[in-house]
């Protein structure tokens, strides 16, 4: 019994022991200071901005200014600012790296009139941002067309996570390449950065048109001037009742009661399709309702499914257009995004046609039938229409 009571004794006094043990190890560990944090080298932050330095100049840009700036981080976040004069037709590129205690975050070229005390995203987004970098660099690239001041702005985060960490002081190294639009062939040819839809529409149609020239068809012949297609209403080329019967079908589907669907009604001097516009269009219109009392106008939407729906830019009767062979033009007139129309030649959910840029071709060879061509009923911008001869 004593044997078994000592052993017993002795087992508890070796846990015991243990815990005292562990116990003493551990408050021992938690009052020695932490191991430093390493710090990103200058060496390491070049290196990794000479491959970016590479891709501004395959884009044609030639270094114009580079520094750098002590960058503090507050509440996790330093932010870097540069106002940049911007000429016109001129490309930008900004490369931002960070050593120390500080890595780029983001990295944007902005409108001098959005607040550049951080990266913006209400009301104005920026024109071009590079976000979510994990790495050592980050960079953005913006096209102006016309001589407007931008402000470059960059935001770091401290390598360590603790706001209270003294850890949060870094140096930010940058560099700004330029280039003319020419040359670099504009925000279509851009390799970094999310450009602003709004920010691109806000460059207008001139840059748009521009580089939708090279995809003129060889050997093409003009057959008219072009036609802006806009929210005013379908177009309908040539006006007449044919284009009139067709779309008022399609829009019409499955319904018993009358359509009244929007048609744009101008027709640019000496359009030489707005001969086929009847004397009296209102006679027309009456005449494919069958007499019914028109309901309010409304869009031109065309039904493609359930709940799915198109708009109606366009509904033109090809062997009307005065070739035997025809391309149709359709530029997006909003450069660098991507143009997206369907060609319907029945009922169903119609033919997506290939595009090439901001840029849509469809040739008719023979041109014949008439044809709607839709845009997703969520796309608000305007296309420019023209029509070529094509040989055979």
């Amino acid at each position: 019994m004593k044997t078994t009571l000592r052993v017993l004794g002795l087992s508890i006094a070796l846990v015991g022991g243990m815990f005292a043990y562990l116990f003493v190890a551990f408050g021992t560990r938690a009052r020695l200071p932490p191991e430093p944090l390493r710090a990103v080298t200058r060496a390491e932050a070049l290196a990794a901005l000479e491959g970016e330095r590479a891709v501004a100049a395959q884009l044609g840009m030639t270094l114009s200014e580079e520094g750098e700036e002590a960058v503090t981080a507050v509440d996790g976040v330093g932010v870097w600012r540069r106002p940049i004069a911007l000429g016109a037709r001129e490309c930008v590129a900004v490369i931002v790296a960070a050593y120390g205690y500080q890595t780029p975050r983001a990295v944007a070229v902005q409108d001098v009139a959005a607040d550049s005390s951080r990266i913006t995203t209400h009301p104005l987004a920026p024109l071009s941002v590079h976000r979510g970098m994990e790495g050592l660099v980050a960079q953005a690239q913006w096209c102006n067309w016309e001589a407007r001041a931008r402000v470059a702005v960059a935001e770091t985060r401290a390598t360590d996570p603790v706001t209270s960490s003294p850890y949060h002081e870094g140096v930010l190294h940058y560099a700004v390449y330029r280039g003319p639009w020419e040359r670099v062939g504009g925000p279509g040819s851009l390799t970094r950065g999310d450009l602003s839809a709004q920010g691109l529409a806000a460059l207008g149609a001139a840059p748009a048109v521009l580089s939708a020239q090279p995809q003129v068809p060889a050997g093409a012949r003009s057959l008219g001037p072009a036609i802006d297609l806009t929210m005013a209403g379908a177009r309908l080329l040539p006006a007449s009742a044919a284009t009139y019967q067709r779309l008022y079908d399609a829009v019409r589907g499955e319904l018993d009661v009358g359509v009244n669907p929007r048609v744009d009604p101008f027709v640019p001097p000496g359009d030489r399709w707005g001969l086929g516009l009847p004397v009296n269009f209102q006679q027309v219109v009456a005449a494919v309702r069958r007499g019914a009392t028109p309901p309010p106008l409304h869009d031109a939407v065309l039904a493609v499914g359930v709940n799915r729906f198109r708009r109606v830019v366009l509904v033109v009767d090809r062997g009307r257009l005065g070739a035997s062979c025809a391309t149709l033009m359709f530029t997006r007139l909003v450069v660098a995004q991507r143009a997206a129309l369907t060609r319907h030649d029945g009922d169903g959910p119609g033919t997506e046609l290939r595009s090439e840029g901001n840029v849509v071709l469809d040739e008719a060879c023979p041109a014949r039938g008439v044809a709607i061509y839709t845009a997703d009923d969520t796309d608000q911008e305007a296309y420019r229409l023209n029509v070529y001869a094509t040989p055979e």
